[in-house]
């Protein structure tokens, strides 16, 4: 069941029946958990610790931005409102319970020399539940015509920048009861919330 109706700016459909298919993508689609207010300022308190301790120069994260990716949908010149139907259908298909999230190191994965993310990531118990959810919505995007990525390495991009040593941090911790599709207006910094899915 979702929350919130459905809102569009643009049709890639419209465009791409007028001749317009090649126009550069502005904006692209994905589902995300979104952490509750108080564990985005945790992580936003996180990412300006490790940027002083670095003598770094670089905007900390917006914590309203903050998230960790389920499963990309890609970048378009205007979103089809068929894939917002189409994934919407997936969400709703999902029979996942809430469950445990635990972010507790700190680090960077690969990328140009100066602007490799900085991301939280965790192992074990602290993301089986999360895992489980990412193999859960693959299948069913993948009943709905998409075709999702197996690899995923649950994380949260704090900042971009120079590379960070993997450290332990203070656990960034809370319970999944919800997932979102997030639309994203690119080169903004600006998210639009498509629908939002309680888990059950």
């Amino acid at each position: 069941m979702m929350h919130r109706p459905y809102l569009y700016l643009s049709s890639a459909e419209a465009q791409l029946s007028l001749g317009f298919g090649d126009d550069k993508p502005s904006e692209s689609l994905f589902f995300a958990l979104r952490p509750p207010p108080p564990v985005a300022m945790q992580a936003v308190d996180l990412a300006q610790q490790l940027l002083a301790r670095q003598g770094r120069q670089v905007r900390p994260p917006v914590a309203e931005r903050l998230h960790v990716t389920l499963h990309y949908l890609g970048d378009y010149p205007g979103i089809p409102p068929s894939l917002l139907l189409r994934a919407g259908e997936a969400a709703a298909q999902l029979a996942v319970p809430p469950f445990g999230l635990r972010l507790d190191r700190a680090g960077s994965f690969a990328g140009h020399r100066d602007r490799r993310p900085c991301v939280l990531t965790g192992e074990g118990e602290g993301i089986a539940g999360v895992v489980g959810l990412h193999a859960a919505l693959g299948q069913a995007l993948l009943r709905q015509g998409f075709r999702p990525s197996s690899n995923f390495t649950p994380h949260m991009t704090l900042f971009y920048g120079e590379a960070v040593p993997s450290i332990a941090v203070d656990p960034l911790a809370w319970q999944v009861g919800e997932i979102a599709l997030i639309r994203s207006f690119l080169g903004q910094g600006r998210y639009q919330e498509e629908g939002c899915w309680p888990l059950r």
